[in-house]
């Protein structure tokens, strides 16, 4: 991280952490996963044993069990994330505090990149406890903990780049509820892009398949860690900051 970035990294992290968005988020978001994690862990012990006593082979626990949980933390991502990226821009231009921040001797890429980083700092707030619900389970089953960490790599990306799609929405418009939205909107789409490519063929079959964020996102959870796969997060993430920083620049020379 430029040194420059620092200073605005702090006081976004400090401006987030004062907020009592950011605990809520964290609450609901734990909160979902524990259930998420016990329920459906429940659901695998019983199917096993099910398995077992009709003489069948051992439920995988990757295919069964974490990337389930993984897929479904996934999908409250959509809701949660985008009230942490909502507040980025749209505050600031709210309050009129934004002018005043871009006359502050920092670039504008270092005041983006200083609230996304700073916004990542909550998502890996949000992850790492996460990581660990697998230890509860360690003295039951065996854990491969390479294919369970590329999973949450995955989700980590894949979290990174739904905050950078949120940090667009918000440089859009001074109403957070509006940047919500957006980015809920934005999210879902990406979302369901694999249900589309169901009914498609052809040319634009294999343009959705490679389009849609979940498809790439559900390789990783399967412990898979291929090249087109980080490309993707790390391309689509990038994409996303250079358009926030394009209507930044516009925005601010009106």
């Amino acid at each position: 991280m430029k040194s420059n970035i620092l200073p605005i990294y702090f006081r976004e992290l400090k401006s987030t952490f004062y907020s009592p968005v950011a605990y809520l988020v964290l609450f609901a978001f734990y909160l979902i996963s524990g259930y998420f994690f016990a329920s459906i862990t429940t659901n695998y012990a019983q199917y096993s044993m099910m398995s077992a006593s009709r003489g069948g082979g051992d439920m995988k626990l990757l295919e069964y069990l974490l990337a389930p949980f993984q897929g479904n933390v996934a999908v409250t991502f959509i809701f949660l994330l985008p009230l942490i990226s909502m507040r980025a821009f749209s505050e600031e231009k709210k309050s009129g505090t934004i002018e005043t921040l871009f006359t502050l001797p920092f670039s504008d890429l270092d005041i983006l990149l200083g609230k996304y980083f700073a916004c990542l700092t909550l998502l890996l707030a949000m992850l790492l406890p996460v990581c660990l619900f697998p230890a509860f389970i360690a003295d039951k089953v065996a854990l491969h903990w390479p294919a369970m960490l590329a999973g949450y790599l995955g989700l980590f990306l894949l979290g990174a780049t739904f905050i950078a799609v949120g940090v667009f929405t918000s440089a859009l418009t001074e109403n957070q509820v509006v940047a919500a939205a957006l980015g809920f909107g934005a999210l879902l789409l990406l979302f369901v892009l694999s249900w589309m490519e169901s009914s498609a063929s052809g040319f634009w079959k294999d343009l959705l398949q490679n389009l849609a964020i979940m498809n790439h996102f559900q390789e990783m959870s399967k412990g898979t860690l291929a090249l087109k796969d980080l490309a993707y997060f790390l391309l689509f993430s990038g994409f996303s900051l250079f358009a926030t920083l394009r209507v930044l620049e516009s925005k601010k020379w009106r």
